[in-house]
C-alpha cells in the first residue's frame, strides 16, 4: 500500500441497478463541496481499470458501499471486488480511522447483508432511495476533514471500536386518518383495530421486520454552526409581559432560521427547556443535536425593550459571544436584526444580503398590532388540531383584531389563513364553505401584501393542501417557501404532508426525518413518522422510533396505538396488544373516552359491552380526524347487531346511519370516506348491489385523489366483500394490502372475526406471510 497521504475523497462503490442512487448521493455530497470518485459510465473490467480502480480505493479517504436489495440479488459483481478490496484495506489501518462508510437504501437488513465481514463492524447509514440529507453530508465533510490519527470515537462521537458513521434518524411522516372505517373504524384511537378478538397462536410474519428493538441509535457530531435558542426569561415588572418575552424569542428563532449556513432548532423542541434553574447546557445542547445555545432574557418597560443575550459552545461551556440591547421598543424588530448578525458572526456562519434583506423586514409599525400577533402565534402554536374550536377560534381573533390595528400587516393574514384552514381541515372542527372562504380570504390578503415572502409562500401552500387538496400544487408552494426558510420545520413537515398524499411514502419519510432533526421534540413529526412506517410494513423501524418517542410524548393516543402495532407483528401477544390498547389515554376528541370504551369492547370481542357503550347518550357520533367524517352511531349500532347476528335489527338502524349521512355538508375531501360508510349501511341492510356500487366508488375516488388514504381504506372495501360473502373478491383485495402499503398488519387481520371467515382458504395464511417490508 502507498504510504502516500489519502486524498481527501469519497470512493462510491455500487451495482449498476442502484445507479440512480449512487449518482444521487454523489451529487449531494459534491454539493458541499466534497470530492467524489464516482464511476458515471459503469465502466467495467480490464487490466488498465482494475489499475485504476484499485488506486483509487487505495487513495480515497473513505469508502461509501451502497447496499441495497439489488445488491444482495447479485452474489457475483465488479462491486464485490471493489468491497473486498476496501476491506483489506482496513488491515493496514490503524484501529479507528474512519473509512468503510455502509449505506443501505432500502429496507435491506444489516444482519442479512452480503458483505464482507469488516462492513459488520462499522455504523450503518439509511438513505431510502440515495436521498442525502445535509446532515450525511455535513457528517461526511467532517471525517474527510479530520486527522487521520484521531479515533472515530472522537471525530463522530459514537463508541465503536471500529471505523463508521452515525446514522441519522430514521426517515419519518403527515397528518391523522380516517378514525371512522366502517367495519374496522370507529376508532378514535385513530388506528384500524376495532372489530378484532383472541385468536389461535399463528406463525411468524415472515419478512415483515421482525427484528428486536435496540436502543442504541448514536447521534452523528453537531455541526459547529448549530445552536438552540432557549427560551426567554422575563424580566418584565408586568407579568403581563411574559408574552412578549417569548414573542421575542420565537421572532430570534425566526430570524435565524432564514440563515442558509445555520441550524437552527424549532421553538417547539427548545420549549421543554423553559426552566433556567440547573439547566445544563451540554446534555441539553447534545438531546438536541447542536453545538452551541444561545440564552437571553426580556425586559419590557415603558417605552423601551432590554435584552441580554449570551451564546455559549455547550460542548466545551465556552462563552463565545454576550451581548446587551437596550432600545425603544419601537425598534424592537432592529434588536433581531442585530441579533441574527452578531450570532452569525460568532459561529463563523455566512449571512447574505437576501437573508440580511429578509431578516431586516419589518412586519408592522405598529406596535399593539405587533403585541396581538404575538398572542395569536403563541396560542396558535400551543393547540393542537384535536383540541376544541376555542384556542383556534380565539387565535382567529387575536389575528383580526391586529389586522384591524394595521391592514397591512401581511404576517398577521398569514398566521389567520393558517388558523381558518386548520378549523377546516379537520372533520371535527368546521369543515365548512364559510370557513374555507375564510381562509381563502386570508391567503389572497397575504399575497397582495407580501407576494414574495416566504412566509406566503407557506400560507398559500397549506391553504391550497387544506383548502383545495391539490396535493401537487402545494407541494409546489413548500418548496418555493423553503428557499427562504431553511430551517423552519414545518416546510419539510408540509412536504412530507404532500409527498404522503400522492404516495411517495419513501420521499415523505425523509422528509419527517427532515423535520425532526430540525424539530427533535415535534409530537407531530414524531407520530407520522411512525405511522408511516407502519403502513409500510417496516414494524422494527416503527418500534425503535417509538421506543425513542413514546417516552417525551407518553400521553399521545396515537403514537401509543401505532407502536402496540409494530410490537404485535415482533410477538404475536394479542393479549398484550389489547392492554396496551387499553392503557393508552382517549384521543383529544374523545374527551370523555366513550369512542375509546366502544372501540376496546370490538377490540376484545365483546359485542354486549359494545352494545351497551353505544347506548350512551352523550355519544352523539364517532369522531373522526383529518379527512375522516364523524360517523352515526346508528352505522356502529348496526354493525354490533350484524356481528351478534341479528340481521333484523341490523337493517333499520342502517337506514337511520343513511338517512344520517344524507343529513351532513360533506366537504370534497370528506365524499370518498362518505360513499364508504353509505356502502357499509347499504351491506348491513343486505343490499348488495348498492352496497357495492358505492364501494367501489368510494375506493376509485380515494385511488384518483389520495393515494395514501387509500392505502388505508382498501381494507374497507374488503370487509365490505367478506360481510356480502364474495370470498375471491376479499381475498384479491386482502393480496393487494399485503402486497402495498396498509395500515392493517398481518396479525391484525388474523385476529380479525370478520376476516376469520377466510381461514379455511390456504391462501388466506399465504398472503399474510408473504407480506414484506416495503
Amino acid at each position: 500500500m502507498s504510504e502516500s497521504p489519502a486524498t481527501p475523497a469519497v470512493f462510491i462503490s455500487y451495482a449498476r441497478e442502484d445507479a440512480a442512487a449512487a449518482r444521487s448521493i454523489a451529487g449531494a455530497l459534491r454539493g458541499f463541496g466534497i470530492e467524489v470518485w464516482f464511476d458515471q459510465d459503469e465502466l467495467r473490467g480490464g487490466d488498465a481499470w482494475d489499475q485504476k480502480i484499485l488506486g483509487q480505493i487505495r487513495g480515497c479517504t473513505l469508502l461509501l458501499a451502497v447496499i441495497s436489495g439489488r445488491t444482495q440479488e447479485r452474489a457475483e459483481g465488479y462491486f464485490r471486488r471493489e468491497w473486498k478490496l476496501a476491506a483489506e484495506r482496513t488491515h493496514d489501518m490503524a484501529a479507528g480511522i474512519p473509512f468503510l462508510v455502509p449505506v443501505v437504501i432500502d429496507d435491506t437488513a444489516e444482519s442479512a447483508a452480503l458483505v464482507p465481514d469488516e462492513f459488520m463492524r462499522v455504523q450503518w447509514t439509511r438513505l431510502p432511495g440515495g436521498r442525502t440529507t445535509p446532515q450525511f453530508a455535513a457528517q461526511v465533510k467532517r471525517l474527510l476533514e479530520a486527522p487521520r490519527g484521531v479515533a472515530r470515537s472522537a471525530v463522530a462521537g459514537v463508541a465503536d471500536p471500529g471505523p463508521a458513521l452515525a446514522r441519522p434518524a430514521t426517515v419519518k411522516v403527515g397528518r391523522r386518518v380516517p378514525a371512522a372505517a366502517w367495519i374496522g373504524g370507529a376508532l378514535a384511537v385513530a388506528v384500524v383495530v376495532l372489530v378484532w378478538r383472541r385468536a389461535p397462536e399463528s406463525a411468524p410474519n415472515a419478512g415483515a421486520g421482525t427484528r428486536p428493538l435496540t436502543t442504541e441509535n448514536p447521534a452523528p457530531a453537531a455541526s459547529a454552526k448549530s445552536l438552540a435558542v432557549l427560551p426567554f426569561e422575563n424580566f418584565s415588572p408586568d407579568a403581563e409581559n411574559a408574552f412578549f418575552a417569548d414573542g421575542m424569542h420565537d421572532e430570534v428563532i425566526t430570524a435565524l432560521s432564514k440563515i442558509h449556513d445555520l441550524t437552527v432548532i424549532s421553538r417547539t423542541s427548545v420549549m421543554a427547556f423553559r426552566k433556567t434553574e440547573g439547566r445544563n447546557l451540554r446534555k441539553i445542547a447534545a438531546d438536541l443535536g447542536v453545538a452551541s445555545v444561545l440564552e437571553g432574557s426580556v425586559q419590557r418597560a415603558g417605552g423601551k425593550v432590554k435584552v441580554i443575550v449570551q451564546l455559549i459552545d455547550a460542548r466545551t461551556d465556552r462563552h463565545l459571544w454576550a451581548e446587551t440591547y437596550i432600545e425603544e421598543l419601537s425598534d424592537v424588530f432592529t434588536i433581531q436584526s442585530k441579533l441574527a448578525g452578531a450570532i452569525t458572526a460568532a459561529l463563523k456562519a455566512t449571512l447574505s444580503p437576501a437573508e440580511q434583506s429578509l431578516i431586516a423586514r419589518r412586519p408592522t409599525q405598529n406596535q399593539e398590532a405587533y403585541d396581538l400577533y404575538l398572542r395569536a402565534r403563541a396560542l396558535f402554536g400551543a393547540t393542537d388540531g384535536l383540541d376544541s374550536r376555542e384556542n383556534l377560534e380565539r387565535t382567529a381573533a387575536l389575528c383580526d383584531q391586529a389586522i384591524a390595528k394595521d391592514p397591512a400587516f401581511a404576517l398577521a393574514y398569514v398566521q389567520l389563513c393558517f388558523t381558518h384552514s386548520r378549523l377546516y381541515w379537520f372533520g371535527h372542527l368546521d369543515p365548512t364553505p364559510a370557513r374555507r372562504a375564510l381562509a381563502k380570504a386570508a391567503q389572497d390578503a397575504a399575497v397582495r401584501l407580501a407576494p414574495d415572502a416566504p412566509e406566503t409562500r407557506l400560507a398559500v401552500g397549506y391553504y391550497i393542501y387544506a383548502g383545495e387538496n391539490d396535493w401537487v400544487r402545494a407541494l409546489e408552494e413548500f418548496r418555493a417557501a423553503a428557499a427562504g426558510l431553511p430551517n423552519d420545520a414545518q416546510v419539510p413537515y408540509f412536504i412530507a404532508l404532500s409527498h404522503r398524499r400522492l404516495g411517495r411514502l419513501t420521499e415523505a419519510l425523509a422528509s419527517f426525518a427532515r423535520a425532526l432533526e430540525l424539530n427533535p421534540r415535534d409530537q407531530a413529526s414524531a407520530i407520522e413518522q411512525v405511522m408511516t412506517s407502519v403502513v409500510l410494513r417496516r414494524y422494527a423501524e416503527a418500534r425503535e422510533l417509538a421506543g425513542r418517542y413514546v417516552p417525551q410524548f407518553p400521553n399521545s393516543s396515537r403514537l401509543l396505538i401505532y407502536a402496540a402495532t409494530a410490537q404485535l407483528e415482533f410477538d404475536r401477544d394479542y393479549g398484550a396488544y389489547l392492554r396496551r390498547l387499553e392503557s393508552a389515554p382517549p384521543a383529544g376528541n374523545d374527551p370523555l373516552g366513550l369512542a375509546k370504551v366502544y372501540s376496546l369492547a370490538l377490540a376484545r370481542g365483546d359485542l354486549a359491552a359494545a352494545e351497551r357503550a353505544l347506548a350512551d347518550p352523550r355519544l352523539a357520533t364517532i369522531p373522526a380526524t383529518g379527512e375522516g367524517i364523524n360517523e352515526p352511531v346508528a352505522l356502529h349500532r348496526a354493525l354490533v347487531a350484524f356481528l351478534r347476528g341479528n340481521r333484523d335489527a341490523a337493517r333499520p338502524l342502517a337506514d337511520q346511519a343513511l338517512a344520517d349521512f344524507a343529513a351532513g355538508q360533506w366537504t370534497r375531501r370528506q365524499e370518498a370516506p362518505v360513499l364508504l360508510g353509505r356502502a357499509a349501511a347499504h351491506a348491513l341492510a343486505g343490499r348488495s348491489d348498492e352496497a357495492l356500487r358505492l364501494a367501489r366508488e368510494g375506493t376509485a375516488l380515494h385511488l384518483a385523489h389520495d393515494k395514501f388514504t387509500a392505502f388505508i381504506t382498501r381494507t374497507d372495501l374488503a370487509r365490505l366483500y367478506v360481510v356480502l360473502d364474495r370470498r375471491e373478491e376479499a381475498l384479491a383485495v386482502l393480496r393487494e394490502m399485503m402486497t402495498d402499503p396498509s395500515l392493517l398488519s398481518p396479525e391484525q387481520v388474523r385476529h380479525d372475526p370478520l376476516w376469520s371467515r377466510l381461514k379455511d382458504d390456504p391462501r388466506f395464511e399465504e398472503m399474510l406471510k408473504a407480506a414484506k417490508a416495503l
